[in-house]
């Protein structure tokens, strides 16, 4: 309640209160206060010290020279020749010796039909040995012997199925050639 009585007692003198100001000698006093404490302003500046960009400099650097390292050791690509000459230097002539089978075969099958499933089955081998050399490529050491190996197979069981197509077809000219001697004597 004493509070209510003194605002109310300020709201009533409030003109007495707003004439006196001070003098013009504290303002003054306080003016020269405040200019000899000069309140010190911080300049914002990236706190990075030199040695925290060198660091960094020499981690970059570093790194940089870790890649190249790297780089400059990891095996060059080998052609997939390359390789198989460096796995085994024997395939090239094995190569040699069944594709020129394999082209002979395939000639003497040209000359007597052709038949689409046959392709297709020749097709599906050259496909896997071409998966095979892609494979070769990417094998781990100590796989490259069983790829090389199973390149020969194919060619081999290229060469075999060519074989085999040939003999059921020589036979076939064989039964009817021996069918049609059989109806001429009779006609005879």
């Amino acid at each position: 309640m004493q509070k209510n009585d003194l605002e109310q007692f300020i709201d009533t003198h409030r003109d007495a209160f707003d004439d006196g100001y001070p003098s013009l000698k504290l303002w003054a006093a306080i003016e020269d206060e405040l200019d000899g404490k000069k309140i010190p302003v911080k300049t914002l500046r990236p706190r990075r010290p030199w040695y925290q960009v060198a660091a960094a400099a020499v981690v970059l650097v570093a790194l940089g020279g870790l890649g190249g390292h790297y780089l400059a050791q990891a095996p060059q690509a080998l052609s997939t020749t390359d390789l198989l000459e460096q796995i085994a230097p024997e395939f090239r002539e094995v190569e040699q010796y069944y594709q020129t089978q394999i082209q002979a075969r395939y000639a003497q099958f040209a000359s007597y039909t052709q038949d689409p499933e046959v392709d297709a089955d020749l097709a599906a081998i050259d496909q896997a040995m071409a998966e095979l050399r892609e494979e070769l490529q990417l094998a781990p050491p100590g796989r490259e012997e069983q790829i090389v190996q199973e390149l020969m197979d194919s060619y081999r069981l290229k060469l075999q199925l060519l074989e085999h197509i040939l003999e059921v077809i020589q036979q076939q000219d064989i039964q009817t050639i021996s069918t049609q001697n059989k109806s001429h004597e009779r006609s005879i």
